[in-house]
């Protein structure tokens, strides 16, 4: 069942919903202004995330490519220890 990227019509908030907005017999309510009229976000639904998506052992999560720990830079070339960029948890001079 695909996921639905929605926004709330009343405070612009974004929200991701398990179902189509037309397949809830009552919609979820905003987590910020409490409504439940919503709009289908067409920008987030249309973007391709499977490209910004990192596995690597810089985190211990999925996260977006080209973040601090990660060992690959946003453009997928991979980062190094001794770049300047590269930056390492047990290394306190990187946090710094």
């Amino acid at each position: 069942m695909p996921r639905c990227h929605v926004r709330c019509r009343h405070c612009m908030t974004r929200r991701c919903l398990k179902r189509l907005p037309s397949q809830y017999i009552r919609l979820p309510a905003c987590d910020v202004c409490g409504r439940r009229n919503y709009r289908v976000d067409r920008y987030m639904n249309r973007r391709d995330t499977g490209k910004a998506r990192c596995d690597c052992a810089g985190y211990w999560f999925p996260h977006r490519r080209g973040s601090l720990f990660c060992w690959w830079r946003a453009d997928g070339s991979p980062r190094y220890p001794g770049d300047p960029d590269f930056a390492d948890r047990n290394c306190e001079e990187a946090i710094a």
